[in-house]
């Protein structure tokens, strides 16, 4: 699966989860804005600095606009250095480089015939309001891509960011290796079962779990690192190799009824991934409501250290109200539409 797979880590945060992914076989190329932040990752294959850049101190217009500068560069680098059927890029919500350009690369990228899809971080409730700002923006940006393939969610408020970033990466390894190291006369996931999970579009989720029984996978699945799942939600797809006395059925009665389910067996663990979720709109919400409790605050400073004679107000919260359904019959774009809609 790693000649099937290949993943471009924008800023930072994804760095650190493209290091796990590329000392388990898969081709990352690291995309960054800061060369500083670049050189930390020591024996890193591929990394390409976006020229001009010096950081984006959270600040998603910035990311946007060097992308936009430099996309056909961009584009190329990763066309070279990391063929696959499948790109997922990889960046932080709430940062600078990533929340900024992930998004908008994710749909430059499509435009450009490729199956992609998203690996993305939400800030833990303890970070700042700007990195809620920045993750509430690139959602309502991420959410509006409909050709996007999978999005796992990694979820900074269920633990401790770094093994989170592991637990994560083992979950997905596991995963994309069921093809090669699970084989049963009961029945197998093939690479095809593989890739139109990946595919579907919507929250991803993958977990692990060496329980024998059905109820300790799926509480395995509801404690996983990503997002929590909609009460109310879609599911599209089950994919799992199951042990022990776990069952499909049970899954399916947990979590919803898929489209299809894919399903393989084997004596140490279950690993399962769950596709075409609903995203986890319930989460975001406590996203916004972490900028809108502390947006008056802000004011204040701000207008406390302004220059005398500004007047206009600060209304950083103006453009954040969730995403309209669009009900127009959607015409062809060019790249500088695609972009434009960004800026």
């Amino acid at each position: 699966m790693n000649k099937k797979v290949s993943f471009v880590a924008v800023g930072q945060a994804a760095g650190n989860v493209g290091r796990l992914l590329e000392e388990k076989g898969y081709s990352v190329i690291y995309i960054n804005t800061s060369q500083e932040d670049l050189d930390t990752l020591e024996n890193a294959k591929f990394k390409y600095h976006i020229p001009r850049g010096e950081g984006c101190n959270k600040d998603r217009h910035k990311a946007k606009q060097l992308v936009i500068d430099d996309f056909d560069n961009i584009a190329g680098e990763i066309e070279s250095k990391v063929k696959s059927d499948m790109l997922f890029v990889i960046f932080a919500s709430g940062g600078g480089t990533g929340s900024g350009a992930g998004p908008m690369l994710i749909d430059l990228l499509i435009d450009e015939g490729k199956n992609v899809g998203a690996i993305t971080i939400i800030p833990a409730p303890d970070e700042s309001v700007k990195s809620h700002i920045n993750s509430y923006e690139c959602f309502s940006e991420l959410t509006e891509i409909q050709a996007s393939g999978a999005c796992f969610i990694i979820d900074n408020g269920t633990g401790e960011k770094m093994e989170l970033n592991k637990v994560f990466v083992d979950s997905l390894a596991a995963f994309l290796e069921i093809p090669e190291k699970h084989k049963s006369v009961k029945g197998n996931i093939d690479k095809a079962e593989i890739m139109e999970t990946l595919h579907s579009h919507g929250m991803a989720l993958v977990a692990r779990c060496k329980g024998k029984d059905s109820a300790d996978v799926i509480q395995a699945i509801k404690d996983n690192a990503s997002a929590p799942m909609e009460p109310d939600r879609a599911v599209k797809y089950i994919t799992a190799s199951l042990t022990g006395n776990v069952r499909m059925a049970d899954l399916e009665k947990a979590f919803g009824t898929p489209i299809d389910t894919f399903q393989t067996f084997n004596d140490a663990e279950t690993i399962c991934c769950i596709s075409g979720l609903t995203y986890p709109l319930s989460r975001l919400e406590t996203v916004y409501e972490k900028v809108d409790e502390n947006k008056d605050l802000i004011k204040k400073n701000l207008a406390a250290t302004r220059e005398t004679g500004l007047k206009k107000g600060v209304n950083f919260l103006d453009d954040m109200e969730p995403p309209k359904k669009k009900t127009a019959e959607k015409k062809p774009q060019s790249k500088r539409d695609i972009m434009s809609k960004y800026l």
